[in-house]
């Protein structure tokens, strides 16, 4: 074990150098920042006298009633009940996410597909290692991008009269979580298959299947067709990331901090379990494509 945490440390460390060095990864978080300051400046021209409306931005307007029609008025008031920033985190954290979590699903596929982790499986480093770096490598990466975004989202605070709230540091911290269990998922992906294309179709299919279930519990739906999508959603809610992350976010409404808490611990539990499954496989099928 302790052989691979240190062949793991040391890959990371490159691959976390390579992209620093990267044009991907700050064009990314370029496109995040852009996100949080137009949505930012939507909100803020939205404000009346009588506080948030909506209707007085075009942006707003299109987003307010989005977000009405799919989920209620009521969500539409609990999410910008403290402000933008939690919306706006969400939509900003999502340009480095996803060039993180698929550039590892290629890069992993590729280089399994090359030969080059058969290569390196030849030292002193196994597949295990392997994907254990492309993964220090998205979490150390999103660690910095929360850290720049949370400074910008706090300097457009300071500079539009306005308070980020608690419920905005409870978002971040599940958004983290729900972030690693989607990096795991990202890494079994490339491991079930053979290269960076098929490992990127079933990781996309994966993530598409726990959104469509999610928006799924907002249908009206009746007869055999609401108990089998309940069925359904029962089965996949326990690995869905999705599912947890709007369970946390009610116990916090309700005030129940320490379920909030249990639900952070078996999302982390959750991400652990892929990695087994993950060495489970690649121990199994080997390095070669």
């Amino acid at each position: 074990m302790n052989f691979r945490l240190r062949a793991a440390s040391v890959i990371a460390k490159r691959r976390i150098f390579e992209s620093c060095l990267s044009p991907g990864f700050y064009i990314a978080q370029a496109v995040g920042l852009l996100l949080s300051y137009l949505l930012i400046s939507g909100f803020v021209g939205s404000i009346d006298s009588s506080g948030f409306n909506y209707m007085l931005h075009p942006l707003y307007e299109l987003i307010g009633r989005s977000l009405a029609g799919a989920f209620g008025p009521t969500f539409l008031e609990k999410l910008f009940s403290e402000g933008p920033f939690q919306f706006v985190f969400y939509i900003s954290f999502v340009p480095v996410f996803l060039y993180l979590s698929f550039s590892t699903v290629f890069h992993f596929g590729l280089e399994k597909k090359v030969g080059a982790i058969e290569l390196l499986a030849y030292g002193p480093v196994d597949g295990t290692s392997y994907f254990l770096a492309f993964y220090i490598k998205d979490v150390v990466l999103t660690i910095l991008y929360l850290l720049v975004l949370v400074l910008f989202l706090s300097a457009a605070a300071l500079l539009n009269n306005l308070v980020l709230g608690p419920a905005f540091l409870y978002a971040l911290v599940v958004i983290f979580f729900m972030a690693l269990i989607l990096y795991t998922i990202s890494i079994l992906a490339s491991v079930l298959t053979d290269s960076g294309a098929s490992a990127m179709a079933l990781y996309i299919g994966i993530i598409l299947l726990f959104l469509i279930v999610m928006m799924g519990s907002f249908t009206i739906a009746s007869g055999y067709v609401r108990s089998f999508s309940s069925v359904l959603s029962w089965v996949i809610n326990w690995v869905s990331p999705f599912f947890y992350w709007g369970l946390a976010l009610s116990f916090i409404e309700a005030g129940n901090t320490l379920n909030y808490l249990l639900i952070l611990l078996v999302m982390a539990a959750l991400s652990g379990l892929f990695l087994f499954l993950s060495h489970l496989v690649i121990k199994m099928k080997g390095v070669r494509p």
